[in-house]
Parts: structure tokens; C-alpha cells; sequence
């Protein structure tokens, strides 16, 4: 039988405060996170797990590349700057039963961020990478009035943010990405969050707050790795921005060998981009890879995936792809992620799934080949050298269609149960032996189409796993 997991969406929990702020005391070494290693900021991290300024997870991980929430900000900001005066707030959105509150409090009081137009403070969303450079300016009293900017995305800051932006990479406290961008609108992350914040206390003007002085790390962010994103700009306060993040949402998985995966990409109508993703064997102590690893087809590891690719993506539509070269009766993890037109990235989605176990006559391969204007290669196997022969049956049809079942598959049929005819439907003749790719070649197909081929073998009532490959034609 196939088998069927329901996923359980984008790993886009909050952070647990806890997790993010430690207690300021005496320092001692703290043991070496195991998501650090290699990582841009892995020095500084470690000194502020060291020093108490940033505790870890339970897993004993510090998720260096998850986005840091407004909240979470502006509480790590008055911690190193020493903020404990509160203003009387009354944003909307924002209890005083919520954690953040004293903390907003305190940096309404400090002067350093405010709130949104319509009287909102939205603690709980991705701080920006343009809100950061607003927030640092006016902690350290910088000359915002020269807007002159460098950066290959300097159209895209926004207006209320170029001197900050500006003032800010002068003083090299954020810096821009190794391509020249700034990313105004990527939420930051929490490895970019200890480096600015650190550089920014370290350069704090008399008379604001008693911080603590972490040592400075100028390079901190000058090579991060795409973080995710938010979509739309915002107002003035406070920095602005806002907006929702884009992000996949995985919509279901079934598997035999081969598999499918299905996925909702939720964007703006007018938002276009690519789904990447890369599947690799399931491991409890395996990191999450960044999305710049995702676009090269890597583990964490910096090792090529099993499978990898990408799929090009529009607003308010399905993403669907194929993963092929997997093992039977296997535990793999699917790293996926979402960039938009402008380069802005969604976090990354694990999803985590089991081959079905393999039988006597199971497809063991569907993989494509050479893809024409008209035609297609699908290469094809079974069960295992020397086993027992069993017909090989397939069905092709458009990539929109609801799928067969395998007796479906078996008469030539579509999902409604309509009879098709050759090239859509057909047995791999002759037969092929167990455990011998066979070259299937489609024909009588459109140029510049998406198809799914499904793919079993057997006989009688007793059929494997309907396998299902994704191709496209030139």
C-alpha cells in the first residue's frame, strides 16, 4: 500500500524567550553548540553562550540562521545596553501579560523604536535587516542625513531607512551580503542579531544606558547566509517594515520509493519565485542546511543531497515536485525553501518521510532522462537481480491531474476511471529483467509541459506502489 504522511507545515515556531536570553553573570565556558561549527559567526556565538548573554536550545543547538522577532530585539538590546526605565505604552496588540511588554517599554523609553501607524507594535514578528539599521542609528545617535547608498538593492530600502542604512555601514556595525546586496527586508537572524547588537554596544555614546561591552566583531555580518524573508515594506515607526513572511506550507506527501511532494506556496498575488529543495538520509543529529546550501543542492555538511532541484513558483498556486534515488524502507529528510523575484527567502521547511518497504517486484527506480520538445526517457527498475519477472505498467498524464490508483494504473486509466490509449498509457515491452534499468521513451507529448508518469508492476489484485515521476518537456 502507499504510504501517506501528513506534514506538519514550516518548522516557524517562535523563539522561546528563555532560549534567547540568559542570565548576565560570571563567565564560564559554556559547551560548544553543535549548529556553530564553521559558522560565519561561530566565534562571537560561542562567547555570548560563554559569557551568558545567549543561551541555546535543549537540543543543544542555537539556530543561528532562524530570524530574531521584534520583541526579542529590542529585550536583547536593553539587556547589553543596560535599559531599565519604562514608558507607559498602550499598543494594541500587546498585553501587559505578554513577555515583551516591560521590554517594548523600555525601548519605547530609550527612545530607540516605536510602534506602527495604526498603533501597533507586532512584537512577535521578523525584525528587518533595514529595521536593525534604524534601531542601531538611533541607539548610537548617528548623522542619518546622507542617504547616498552602494548596495545593488539600494532602490529597494526604504525611504525612511537609507540614512540609517547608510550611517550604519559606514561605521561597518551591518553590513552588506559578499554579492553586493543589503537585503533590506530579510528578517535578521539570530547570528546577525548578536553581531550588530554587539558592535553596537561596543560603540555606544556616553550616557545611554550601562551596558555591557562585548568584544566587537566588525566582519560579523559581512558574509551571512540567506536568511528568510518578509515580503512588503512598512511605516516609520520605529524602523517599520513588517508584513507577512513568505513562506511554503507543505500540503501532503505520499510515498512508495520514489515519491511526491506537494506544496502551497503562499505569496502576494503578484509575487514570483522558486521553490528549492534537497533531500538527503534522516539523521536526529543532522543540522538544518541554509538556503544557500539548498540552492547548491547541500547537507549541512557541504555534501551534494540524494536529490535535488527547483521549481518555479507563483502566488496563491501549488508547487509540486519529484524526488528520485531513494531506498526502500528509508528514513530522509526534504530541506525546502522558498526564494522570491527579488531574492528574499522564506525560512526552511524539514520534512521528514519513509520510503515504503520493498517487495519482490517493487519499482526500485524512476528516474528522467533526456527530456526533448516531444519526447521523454524515464529510466525504469524492479525488484532485484534474479527475482521473480512481473510486467511494468505506466500512465501518463498532465501534471494537474488527480492521481490513478495502481488498478487504475493497471486497466489504463485515468482518476475518473476514463480509458486511455497509447502514448498515454502502455506496459514496457518486452519485458525487463529484476534489477535492470529500462528506458522507457515517451512520445506524442507537448513542448514546454509538466506531466506526471505513474509507474507500478505487478498482476492480478496484487500491485506495488504507485510510484510517481514529475517531468518536463523542453
Amino acid at each position: 500500500m502507499k504510504m501517506k504522511k501528513a506534514l506538519r507545515g514550516l518548522m516557524t515556531g517562535l523563539l522561546g524567550v528563555s532560549m534567547l536570553f540568559g542570565a548576565l553573570g560570571s563567565v564560564s565556558a559554556a559547551p560548544a553548540a553543535k549548529d556553530i561549527q564553521g559558522h560565519w559567526a561561530q566565534n562571537q556565538l560561542q562567547d555570548w553562550l560563554n559569557k551568558g548573554y545567549l543561551q541555546g536550545y535543549a537540543d543543544g543547538t542555537v539556530k543561528p540562521n532562524k530570524p530574531i522577532t521584534r520583541g526579542e530585539y529590542v529585550a536583547l538590546v536593553n539587556r547589553l545596553f543596560g535599559f531599565t526605565e519604562t514608558a507607559s505604552i498602550a499598543f494594541k496588540d500587546l498585553k501587559n501579560s505578554n513577555w515583551a511588554y516591560s521590554e517594548v517599554a523600555k525601548a519605547v523609553k530609550a527612545g530607540y523604536i516605536g510602534g506602527y501607524e495604526n498603533n501597533t507594535f507586532r512584537s512577535a514578528s521578523p525584525l528587518t535587516r533595514q529595521e536593525a539599521a534604524v534601531i542601531t542609528a538611533k541607539l548610537l545617535s548617528l548623522d542619518s542625513s546622507n542617504t547616498s547608498l552602494t548596495f545593488k538593492d539600494s532602490a529597494q530600502i526604504a525611504s525612511w531607512a537609507k540614512g540609517a542604512v547608510a550611517a550604519a555601514a559606514a561605521k561597518n556595525i551591518i553590513n552588506g551580503y559578499p554579492d553586493g546586496t543589503f537585503g533590506p527586508k530579510r528578517p535578521l537572524t539570530r547570528a546577525e542579531a548578536v553581531g550588530i547588537i554587539g558592535n553596537s554596544a561596543a560603540n555606544k555614546p556616553s550616557g545611554s544606558g550601562n551596558p555591557v561591552t562585548p568584544t566587537p566583531t566588525p566582519s560579523a555580518t559581512a558574509t551571512p547566509t540567506p536568511t528568510p524573508t518578509s515580503t512588503t515594506g512598512g511605516g516609520s515607526g520605529g524602523g517599520g517594515g513588517g508584513g507577512g513572511t513568505i513562506a511554503p506550507t507543505v500540503s501532503n506527501i505520499t510515498y512508495g520509493h520514489v515519491g511526491s511532494v506537494t506544496a502551497d506556496v503562499y505569496l502576494t498575488p503578484s509575487v514570483t519565485g522558486a521553490v528549492y529543495y534537497v533531500v538527503a538520509p534522516y539523521t536526529s543529529t543532522a543540522a538544518v542546511p541554509s538556503t544557500l546550501q539548498i540552492t547548491k543542492g547541500l547537507t549541512s555538511t557541504g555534501t551534494a543531497g540524494v536529490n535535488y532541484g527547483k521549481v518555479a513558483a507563483t502566488g496563491n498556486t501549488k508547487v509540486s515536485f519529484s524526488v528520485y534515488g531513494l531506498q526502500a524502507n528509508t528514513e530522509y529528510a526534504a530541506y525546502i525553501a522558498l526564494s522570491d523575484s527579488v531574492g528574499s527567502w522564506s525560512t526552511v521547511s524539514t520534512l521528514r518521510l519513509t520510503t515504503a518497504s520493498g517487495g519482490a517486484t517493487a519499482i526500485t527506480e524512476l528516474s528522467p532522462g533526456s527530456m526533448g520538445t516531444v519526447t521523454a526517457d524515464v529510466y525504469v527498475s524492479y525488484g532485484q537481480t534474479g527475482g521473480a519477472s512481473a510486467p511494468v505498467r505506466y500512465v501518463v498524464l498532465p501534471a494537474n491531474a488527480a492521481d490513478p490508483s495502481a488498478a487504475q494504473v493497471a486497466a489504463g486509466q485515468n482518476s475518473s476511471g476514463v480509458q486511455l490509449s497509447a502514448p498515454w498509457t502502455g506496459t514496457i515491452s518486452p519485458a525487463p529483467a529484476p534489477g535492470v534499468r529500462q528506458t522507457l521513451t515517451l512520445s506524442g507529448l507537448t513542448a514546454h509541459t509538466d506531466y506526471k508518469v505513474y509507474v507500478i508492476t505487478g498482476s492480478g489484485s496484487s500491485w506495488s506502489p504507485v510510484e510517481i515521476l514529475r517531468i518536463h518537456t523542453k
